[in-house]
């Protein structure tokens, strides 16, 4: 689902992060962020804030939630103490914004 959606936003982010600020995570990066690419639509198809289709449904979604609810699900698959959960907190919330900046983009 939303494969059209994720190769490029991957591609996107990748190319548009700030690496220097995720140097501790360096040899993962990539992956955390197809990851990411993968879990975002789900989480607002989850939330009622996107249709099976991709449709916004007009649904109101905090983006503090939003960052909260991924981190959460990138949080399950990753081992992190309190310092590398808060480096993924910080990766999550420059994904998010590269997502919203390549909306205008892609």
């Amino acid at each position: 689902m939303f494969d059209d959606w994720k190769e490029p936003m991957n591609r996107y982010v990748q190319k548009h992060i700030d690496r220097r600020c995720f140097l501790p995570i360096a040899d993962e990066l990539d992956a955390d962020i197809a990851e990411l690419c993968d879990a975002y639509p789900s989480i607002l198809l989850e939330n009622g804030v996107i249709d099976t289709s991709g449709n916004d449904t007009d649904l109101d979604f905090d983006e503090d939630d939003l960052l909260d609810a991924m981190l959460d699900r990138f949080l399950q698959d990753h081992d992190a103490d309190e310092a590398r959960a808060a480096l993924y907190a910080v990766l999550i919330d420059a994904f998010l914004t590269l997502v919203d900046e390549a909306s205008e983009d892609l």
